[in-house]
C-alpha cells in the first residue's frame, strides 16, 4: 500500500535502488595461483573473505587498514591483504605470494 504524497515514480526508484544495494553486497569469487601447486578461491563482499584453501573454508573479518582488502581470522591464524590482481596469504608463520587466475 502507497503512503500519501509518495508518487508511483518514487516507489519504483527506491525498489530499484533497494534491489542494486542487494547485488552489490553479494560475494564475488576469484581464483588465485600460489606457487605451481596450490590453488585458492575466495569470495570477497565488503566486510568478510571467504576463503576456500587446502579442502578448507575459513571466514575472514575485514579490518581497517591502510592496506586495500585486509582480512584477518585470529583464531586459525590466517591473514589476507588483496591488492589489485596481487593476494598475500599469511598461514601462522607461512607467507603465499598468490596471483590471480584468469581463465579464458
Amino acid at each position: 500500500m502507497m503512503r500519501a504524497g509518495r508518487s508511483p515514480w518514487f516507489v519504483c526508484a527506491t525498489g530499484a535502488w533497494l534491489a542494486f544495494v542487494a547485488v552489490g553486497a553479494a560475494a564475488r569469487p576469484a581464483t588465485y595461483q600460489c606457487g605451481e601447486e596450490l590453488e585458492v578461491k575466495v569470495d570477497f563482499t565488503p566486510r568478510q573473505a571467504q576463503l576456500h584453501l587446502r579442502e578448507q573454508d575459513h571466514t575472514l573479518q575485514r579490518v581497517k587498514s591502510a592496506r586495500d582488502g585486509h582480512y584477518v581470522n585470529r583464531a586459525v591464524g590466517l591473514e589476507l591483504i588483496a591488492y589489485k590482481s596481487d593476494l598475500r596469504l599469511r598461514e601462522g608463520r607461512r607467507e603465499l605470494q598468490c596471483r590471480l587466475k584468469i581463465t579464458p
